[in-house]
């Protein structure tokens, strides 16, 4: 029997469909980790650790700037947002540097430990900055609406005031 014009057509469609939801899943986070480092932040598994910078902020999966920590005797990668957003709100880092970092951590499936990254201190320098909220919504996704004080002792982000989101108006002091 020979497939008529219709089934062909149900088949390609079908293929097309599976290959478009494999790609929204896996998203442009999915590298060697497996890790989504822009939504897969997990308030059940926030920490804090502290230890010394291995490697400044580089590339790595899908254009993500990475801290490479050396905490005791484990070796955890910092997730410090997508590169051009650590190169505009980032504060400097060099080998050596003791950092202090607040996020999520998690185990990608190349069997390096991660932490989607927070909070971030540069305890030699003093200054910090924050990557998310509370709630772990990135500041490159809009979540954190605070200018940068590098005049300020501590060079990090501070809240002031401004348009709360909904339409709810300017916020009272």
């Amino acid at each position: 029997m020979k497939p008529g014009p219709l089934s062909l057509l149900t088949v390609l469609t079908l293929t097309i469909s599976q290959l478009l939801i494999a790609a929204a899943f896996a998203g442009d986070d999915a590298g060697k980790s497996g890790l989504d480092f822009n939504r897969g932040y997990d308030v059940n598994t926030v920490a804090t650790v502290t230890g010394r910078v291995v490697s400044v902020p580089r590339p790595g999966d899908g254009e993500h700037a990475f801290v490479e920590l050396r905490s005791g005797n484990e070796t955890l990668n910092l997730f410090v947002g997508p590169v051009p957003h650590w190169e505009r709100n980032g504060i400097p880092l060099q080998p050596n540097d003791e950092i202090s970092a607040r996020g999520s951590k998690a185990q990608g499936k190349d069997g390096k430990s991660y932490l989607l990254t927070r909070t971030l201190e540069n305890r030699t320098t003093g200054r910090q900055v924050d990557l998310r909220n509370e709630r772990g919504e990135a500041a490159w996704n809009g979540a954190i609406m605070r200018p940068m004080h590098p005049e300020r002792p501590s060079g990090g982000q501070r809240h002031q005031g401004g348009m709360m989101r909904g339409g709810g108006g300017m916020m009272r002091r």
